[in-house]
């Protein structure tokens, strides 16, 4: 029995229900479903017309790690993809759609075996691209998505480092291919070039590439398994990092190491990259889970149960979200607080830099007026909190790809040192989502927002990834992008 549809959703999107404006905002209700998809299955494919035009189904902002490729992920399950669709990104059997002139791309998953109503469908997505930024490499690309059965798809890169996590038979990479994970699957993640599968049962399975720094945690710092390798049980819940991975096992108990904050991958002292993800400071790599001290203080009750998915309504863990980006790491607390530690001197601890040592200590960032935090997403260089309230506040490096500026939405270089408040949208925002140097929202009305565009080391929008329009003939337009509405088809 696969969960309710509306419930994984709004996991996805993290503790943002909680503000009061996602339900409202997507039009559904405690213990109902989205399956409004059964009234318009023949049209799912259609890119500029149904279900958008004659259903109330709304665009949810994701979370990856792929540069330039976008994804939104509609309430009724469908995917849309669109900018870089080479390497098999867009998922519909294409090597490559254009940049240009094209529609974005519905991902529809295979049917076998599927036991539910209707068709099955993506309750949350997941991307790599190597560090986050380079967007066309084939050898670390790649998109997956956890459907509403549990099962794990992926597509749009190769075998070469077994990111794909399957063979290519009888699914060509081009296509979304079942990966094969034992028992029912509840959360998906990912590092900039690992995926992470949390099971019902509490046990992760992680594949990928290592990149020489344990970020698969399957025992050594290249170990890379063609196939989800199991690296860890009795977990209650995943995230994720640039180059790490995270599990909380248990209420952190004095002298047990067996419950607490897990970690693997790469780590740094100081204020150096993400520092250590750990907390800890001490800049060993874990080539497997490993406890940590400063993190594991941190979960304190309710997270002895088993395969919950961070920061749903049926997580009651005083942890409600582990996430990272390329200077720094963040947790947010069950009362609405964030913790931030990385690299003080790139702007990613949320504060003044002071010191190394300082910056690589989790340490508490209060937001202005005393809001609390309800989700957290990362681009490659800074950091968006939303807040309970329905405002977003920034903070971090700007000067390499530029960002938003708070005020206008216009494009910026200056660097935000602690959580501003971005000012230049029309209303509240409901969700948010990142992907390489670029960010989304999802306003409160239901209207669209993306900016940034940067590919690898330069400011551009290359792809086409942030645009104006839904469905539309457009030029390139090579410039990184301020904030940008998007009104979808049935608003």
């Amino acid at each position: 029995m696969s969960a309710p549809r509306s419930r994984i959703l709004t996991a996805s999107i993290g503790a943002v229900a909680a503000a009061g404006l996602v339900l409202a905002t997507l039009g559904l209700g405690a213990g109902t479903t989205t399956a409004a998809y059964t009234d318009a299955t023949a049209a799912e494919t259609s890119q500029s017309q149904s279900p958008l035009t004659a259903q109330s189904a709304r665009m949810i902002p994701t979370q990856t790690r792929i540069a330039n490729t976008i994804t939104w992920l509609q309430s009724d399950g469908t995917l849309w993809v669109w900018g870089f669709r080479g390497n098999g990104l867009s998922g519909s059997g294409s090597a490559t759609v254009p940049n240009n002139n094209t529609a974005p791309s519905a991902v529809i998953l295979p049917n076998d075996g599927y036991a539910g109503p209707g068709r099955r469908s993506i309750v949350k997505v997941a991307g790599t691209s190597l560090d986050g930024y380079y967007p066309t490499d084939v050898n670390t690309t790649g998109l997956a998505a956890l459907s509403d059965d549990g099962q794990v798809y992926t597509w749009g890169g190769n075998s070469a480092n077994n990111i794909m996590g399957r063979p290519s038979t009888p699914t060509p990479y081009t296509l979304p291919g079942l990966v094969s994970i034992p028992g029912r699957v509840v959360d998906l993640a990912s590092s900039a070039t690992v995926y992470m599968a949390l099971t019902d049962t509490g046990d992760v399975y992680t594949w990928g590439y290592a990149q020489a720094r344990g970020v698969t945690g399957q025992g050594t710092a290249t170990a890379s398994s063609a196939t989800p390798s199991l690296i860890m049980s009795g977990v209650h819940s995943i995230g994720a990092g640039l180059w790490n991975g995270w599990a909380i096992r248990g209420d952190s108990s004095p002298g047990d190491t067996t419950t607490g904050v897990f970690w693997w991958g790469w780590a740094n002292t100081g204020s150096a990259y993400a520092s250590d993800p750990s907390g800890d400071n001490i800049g060993t790599n874990a080539n497997s889970p490993t406890r940590s001290t400063a993190l594991s203080a941190y979960a304190t009750s309710g997270c002895d149960t088993v395969g919950v998915i961070m920061g749903s309504a049926d997580d009651e863990c005083s942890i409600k979200q582990l996430n990272g980006h390329y200077f720094g790491n963040q947790l947010v607390t069950s009362d609405g607080q964030l913790i931030a530690w990385g690299a003080g001197s790139q702007y990613g601890t949320g504060r003044p830099y002071v010191s190394g040592a300082e910056s690589a200590t989790p340490t508490v960032v209060p937001l202005p007026n005393g809001d609390t935090v309800a989700s957290v997403s990362v681009t490659v260089d800074y950091v968006e909190v939303l807040a309970a309230s329905g405002t977003l506040y920034i903070y971090g490096r700007y000067s390499f790809a530029w960002g938003p500026n708070p005020a206008t939405g216009a494009v910026s270089a200056t660097n935000i040192v602690t959580p501003t408040a971005i000012t230049a949208f029309s209303g509240p925002v409901a969700a948010v989502g990142g992907f390489g140097y670029s960010g989304t929202a999802l306003l409160a009305d239901g209207t669209l927002a993306s900016w940034g565009g940067s590919t690898q080391g330069g400011n551009s929008n290359l792809y086409n990834s942030i645009r104006p329009d839904w469905y539309t003939t457009q030029p390139t337009n090579n410039a990184v992008q301020g904030i940008l509405p998007m009104t979808p088809p049935g608003l």
